[in-house]
């Protein structure tokens, strides 16, 4: 804690003495900051050091600008040049050793501030909104309205500031967009069926001219299972609910982890998809996912009715990722493939592989067994069927 405490008064130090950098300001939303403190206001600072980042950098491009323009402005004297090109050269004496040592100076070199350093501050700005919008879904307390107002305020300047990396500004937009609806389901300003709206709205642009982009598609496929768990965080919440509303409930799950699935079957098949041991992972959650509704307190029969199918596509899902992962030497996704393989044919009825992972390596085992119970991939049940 006294090294981190250090760090921290050394970065603060710095800003300090130098708030004028771009650079420092840039990093100030990645620097330390000692454990306890609330998200909240960290994100609320980052903020500002990005805004007057922006400010500065804005500044600094049109100084370049003007210099640019005056250097050029000014008019050259052509017998001068004459001259300079006709005169006799003579070479310049070299200094000895012990004379280079004695004029040895510090040169500062400060590199031009260009319109991508710009856009990159604009897009982590929107970033930081976007993680905003989620610290306030998980939360379940605040208002997103003052995070949109934020949004608004430099929607201008993104967009002028993006215009040659339109994509990332895209894609960046978008996922802010759908966790500002998701934090506006989640805090209860509007139901289920306007979230479906703003999340359908949002990612329009991606489904027109960005379907065969993979980070798209997995960015589509991500909103889809975010609105998934905040539904299942509501329902928990709904208090008398009858078995009419828990199936509308239902019915309107299972075709968002459709969506989802929909959407990471696509991306795989881009030959310009990166990072498919991953996506194979997801692709499985998606099925244990469904699967999980026939279990109560939900109970959907489709769900019932189809968990045999549902898990072994889960278990080709985590196989499929399971390999992909061992050729591309990823060892922690190959290890959780293989155990979430394992799971799904345990709980499948063939219990001998996911007995062989746990003598093989338990810990590793009741670790990812717990990151699928906090996902929502498993219940307490099955932990029990499983037997560890």
């Amino acid at each position: 804690m006294s090294l981190l405490n250090s760090a921290v008064a050394s970065h603060r130090n710095a800003l300090s003495i130098s708030r004028d950098s771009p650079d420092l300001l840039f990093e100030d939303r990645y620097g330390p900051y000692p454990s306890g403190s609330d998200p909240l206001d960290l994100f609320q600072e980052a903020l500002d050091s990005f805004q007057r980042c922006a400010t500065l950098q804005r500044q600094q491009i049109t100084e370049q600008s003007t210099r640019a323009n005056a250097l050029a402005q000014e008019p050259m004297d052509l017998d001068d040049q004459a001259m300079d090109s006709t005169a006799e050269t003579v070479p310049e004496p070299v200094p000895s050793v012990s004379e280079a040592s004695d004029q040895d100076t510090w040169v500062s070199i400060v590199e031009p501030v260009t319109e991508h350093a710009l856009a990159d501050t604009y897009l982590a700005q929107i970033g930081a909104l976007t993680s905003l919008c989620s610290l306030l879904s998980v939360r379940g307390s605040g208002d997103p309205r003052w995070i949109d107002e934020c949004y608004f305020r430099m929607q201008y300047d993104l967009i002028v500031s993006t215009q040659e990396r339109f994509q990332e500004y895209r894609l960046a937009t978008v996922r802010y967009k759908s966790a500002l609806a998701d934090a506006g389901f989640s805090l209860a300003k509007f139901n289920i069926l306007e979230y479906e709206n703003h999340l359908t709205e949002a990612q329009a642009p991606l489904k027109e001219q960005y379907s065969d982009e993979p980070h798209a598609l997995c960015d589509m496929a991500d909103a889809e299972l975010t609105f998934n768990a905040s539904v299942e965080r509501f329902s928990y919440r709904v208090k008398d609910s009858t078995s009419d509303d828990r199936n509308k409930l239902n019915v309107i799950r299972w075709k968002h982890l459709t969506k989802a699935l929909d959407h990471l079957s696509a991306a795989v098949k881009l030959p310009t998809t990166k990072n498919l041991p991953r996506i194979y992972l997801r692709r499985g959650d998606c099925e244990m996912l469904r699967r999980r509704l026939g279990d109560a307190p939900w109970n959907y029969d489709l769900a019932n009715r189809s968990a045999s199918t549902l898990l072994k596509n889960a278990e080709i899902y985590y196989r499929g990722a399971a390999r992909l992962a061992r050729a591309e030497t990823a060892v922690d996704e190959e290890k959780e493939a293989s155990i979430k393989e394992a799971v799904a044919a345990a709980l499948a009825g063939d219990l001998r592989r996911f007995q062989e992972r746990v003598d093989a390596e338990i810990k590793t085992v009741r670790e990812v067994l717990d990151d699928t119970l906090d996902d929502g991939l498993l219940a307490e049940a099955d932990i029990e069927k499983l037997s560890i």
